[in-house]
């Protein structure tokens, strides 16, 4: 399944990105700094899951992992990357 995603990486990060400009759109709610927290945040931690998909350098912040790591630990920030874009996408 993972070398699925791994072959249309460009439209899961195509996916993720629209999810969060249409779904930030639909709730907004007049807040601009929610607005913006909400899809920046979203955008973080997305592009770390398409970097991932990509085998490019999954970062988050200051940290990353390069191509050439430990896939465990490449996969585990990946994981931890989705479930914090899927958090907030529901929860924000």
């Amino acid at each position: 399944m993972l070398s699925f995603f791994k072959r249309y990486c460009h439209v899961v990060g195509l996916v993720l990105l629209s999810c969060t400009v249409i779904f930030g759109i639909v709730r907004f709610d007049g807040s601009w700094y929610r607005f913006f927290s909400m899809v920046l945040t979203q955008l973080w931690f997305g592009q770390a899951v398409y970097n991932y998909l990509r085998d490019g350098w999954v970062t988050i912040g200051p940290g990353g992992q390069s191509p050439s790591a430990d896939p465990v630990w490449r996969a585990g920030v990946a994981v931890f990357a989705l479930f914090v874009y899927v958090t907030i996408f529901f929860l924000f």
